[in-house]
């Protein structure tokens, strides 16, 4: 199907705001500013260059189809559109109020919402999102016990035999070089892949890739300049944090991602991480700072406030596209 120069122009601006709104809620580089490994233009500035690098680097090789496998009936230009818009203004309302929330249960929330508006509840694949909610619960209580043991283990055998004040500091200077590395390759990654994703409406259109990834990288910079220091203060601030808790809740997060990436399991980064911040403060036996619940609630209504935009989205954008 033919699609016209201002279809196109519509779609790249589209291709802007969702990578705006992915940037916004990037909450990557918390625990770098939670544990003052960083100051926050520090890491701002290289956020900046790992979203445009890992975007030009590694976008083409990624690609997703918004709603495969969980609407019953085929998928037009609108619906795709009403999914990723819908989906990235409640991404961007929760980053202005400091709430990590989790892409896709974002778009999972949209996809839901369009389903039953077309087709009722049976056009949803209610047996997909059941089984992807397994993972869903799990992940969260598999990064709050990993980053349990992991802080026990790294005090018992390491920060319990430090001798001083100088041998602390030049131990937690080595693991902010250690964690810095790790968050480093996160973000690169992260980039790659949810950039790539929202590029990927518009360089299915046959325009020129390598300038879609730019752009797109650029606009997922500028979200994290924006708005992401709302969120990466959120998280990074939920308990106390020096460099070597801080790889303590980092390391097992992006593990347990990056496994289960590769097995083709559904888990969020964002929840993982909030977990397993929760899970340091418990092993610590350190209080936690105040917003948890707020971040939860904002959780909770991801699903039906995603839905709900995407519904009232799609009757303009059905008459437009």
């Amino acid at each position: 199907m033919a699609i016209s120069v201002p279809i196109i122009i519509v779609f790249i601006i589209i291709s802007i705001f969702i990578s705006f709104a992915i940037g916004a809620n990037d909450e990557t580089f918390a625990t770098i500013h939670g544990s003052r490994t960083l100051t926050m233009k520090e890491l701002l500035i290289l956020g900046s260059i790992l979203a445009i690098a890992g975007a030009f680097i590694l976008g083409r090789g990624v690609s997703e189809t918004v709603g495969k496998d969980l609407l019953t009936f085929e998928v037009s230009y609108s619906i795709v559109l009403t999914i990723l818009i819908s989906t990235s203004i409640w991404l961007i309302v929760s980053s202005a109020l400091g709430a990590p929330i989790s892409t896709t249960h974002s778009t999972i929330g949209s996809i839901m919402g369009v389903g039953i508006l077309i087709d009722g509840l049976g056009g949803v694949n209610w047996i997909t999102i059941l089984e992807m909610s397994f993972w869903w619960l799990l992940s969260p209580v598999i990064g709050f016990v990993a980053t349990y043991i992991v802080y026990k283990l790294i005090h018992k055998t390491i920060i319990s035999k430090l001798d001083g004040f100088k041998d602390f500091e030049r131990t937690e200077k080595i693991f902010s070089y250690i964690l810095l590395g790790v968050i480093c390759l996160t973000a690169f990654s992260r980039a790659g892949n949810d950039v790539s994703n929202a590029a990927g409406i518009v360089v299915g259109l046959g325009i020129n890739v390598d300038l879609v990834l730019i752009i797109a990288g650029v606009s997922f910079s500028i979200g994290i300049v924006v708005l992401g220091r709302r969120v990466i203060k959120s998280v990074g601030n939920i308990t106390e944090l020096v460099p070597s808790s801080a790889f303590a809740s980092q390391v097992p997060t992006a593990v347990i991602l990056f496994v289960g990436t590769f097995l083709g399991i559904p888990l969020s980064g964002s929840h993982m991480l909030v977990v397993s911040l929760i899970g340091l403060a418990k092993a610590r036996r350190a209080p936690q700072k105040g917003g948890i619940w707020r971040i939860v609630i904002i959780w909770i209504l991801t699903f039906p406030m995603a839905a709900i935009l995407a519904i009232l989205l799609y009757f303009p954008i059905n008459l437009i596209i």
